[in-house]
């Protein structure tokens, strides 16, 4: 890689590195100019590794080495960006950085490194996303559906499930959270045509993830606490 003096046969890409300089808030970077132009972002380790300094002639075949090399280091800039924004499954930040151009092993190597830090931890994103989910109403069914659409295992949606869901029940009482949501909703109906409210609460329910059995503890807690009937004051079968 070290080539420097004169070059009997120069190709269209070839240059002298005129300056290094540091990337402006960026310090582990370092924009390698080339007769001037500036073609080459690299990490500040790649730099030193190769031994780059001004008046080094580089080939357009060291350049592409070069950025090679440093593709690692680009995966693990862009996967921080991308946690900046919020948490991501292993899965997610891999599809991401693959979706971005970076080769598999690239990307694998990105997740590891996150994963090491700690940054990336499936059992924690899968709690964290249960918990919020379910807070807001979603059913189970619909959270598994969408933990195991963003590429978590089957142990880790369940045991995230178990946890989550015991943790909302016992900080909000989630049926009665249901119930009451349910009775805001559709109480006044139940009141008027209970049918067409039963019909109507249970898809809405389905709809949120909540299966047979629980749509149907809610629809009965629905009608007892609506307790009429076609406007007999009788309470409901």
């Amino acid at each position: 890689m070290r080539t420097s003096g004169y070059n009997p046969k120069p190709r269209q890409g070839d240059g002298v590195i005129t300056a290094l300089k540091a990337r402006k808030g960026v310090p582990d970077r370092v924009a390698v100019c080339l007769d001037g132009a500036t073609p080459l972002d690299l990490a500040a380790v790649v730099v030193e590794r190769a031994g780059l300094y001004p008046g080094l002639y580089l080939t357009a075949d060291a350049q592409e080495r070069l950025q090679e090399q440093d593709a690692p280091y680009r995966a693990r800039s862009r996967s921080l960006r991308l946690l900046a924004f919020r948490d991501r499954s292993e899965f997610e930040m891999e599809s991401r950085l693959r979706a971005a151009g970076f080769e598999a092993e690239v990307a694998q190597d990105a997740v590891r490194w996150l994963r090491g830090l700690g940054y990336l931890d499936d059992d924690r994103f899968a709690m964290r996303y249960a918990a919020e989910r379910i807070e807001a109403g979603w059913g189970k069914r619909r959270v598994q559906a969408e933990l195991s659409r963003k590429g978590l295992a089957r142990e880790v949606i369940a045991r995230a499930l178990e946890t989550a869901g015991e943790a909302v029940r016992a900080a909000t009482g989630e049926e009665d959270r249901v119930v009451a949501a349910a009775n805001r909703r559709f109480g006044a109906q139940f009141a008027s045509d209970p049918e067409a409210a039963e019909r109507k609460l249970a898809g809405y329910l389905a709809r949120r993830g909540y299966d047979w059995e629980e749509i149907g503890r809610v629809v009965r807690a629905v009608r007892s606490e609506v307790g009429v009937g076609s406007g007999t004051g009788e309470p409901l079968p």
